[in-house]
């Protein structure tokens, strides 16, 4: 950041990144990609891939830490799942959705706010159980698709997050 030089580029995915989300407290990144794949890489010397996760069958949207060392990955193939850093062979969860899942957020205490190109947005514990669909009523929320979220960076409180979208 002090001087604005790239120090590193990351060179495994096939098509293009879509995301990209850091670790809160190890040096561990995990990277999506249109190659239906997300990467974990570890940015001790030298910088390296850890692993390739392979469970979506379209492009994966985005891919994010929790808490609790999981990650929550969400695609174009209408699914979020949830994966376990240490054993990343098949996902703990997956949870269904029917319309292509844009960037998702996951709260500090480990609720999923799953954005969809229908206008809605809707919530999810890790465990995949379906606990809100926002908004409740078709009078409120976004008029078009909702493209990200973001909790309030507050893990005392579940409460608060934010959407955006292209209305």
């Amino acid at each position: 950041v002090e001087t604005g030089d790239c120090l590193q580029v990351l060179t495994g995915h096939d098509h293009e990144l879509t995301h990209a989300s850091a670790h809160h407290a190890s040096r561990l990144v995990v990277t999506a990609s249109r190659d239906t794949t997300f990467r974990l890489w570890d940015f001790r010397e030298p910088i390296h891939s850890v692993s390739v996760f392979q469970g979506h069958t379209e492009s994966v949207t985005s891919a994010v830490f929790t808490r609790e060392d999981k990650v929550v990955s969400g695609s174009d193939d209408r699914s979020v799942k949830v994966w376990d850093v240490r054993n990343m062979r098949s996902a703990l969860a997956t949870i269904r959705s029917d319309s292509s899942v844009n960037r998702v957020g996951v709260s500090g205490n480990g609720l999923i706010a799953i954005p969809h190109d229908n206008r809605q947005v809707r919530l999810f514990d890790l465990q995949g159980q379906r606990l809100a669909r926002l908004p409740r009523s078709s009078r409120q929320g976004h008029r078009r698709m909702v493209t990200s979220v973001a909790w309030a960076d507050d893990i005392s409180s579940n409460i608060n997050f934010f959407s955006c979208g292209f209305d």
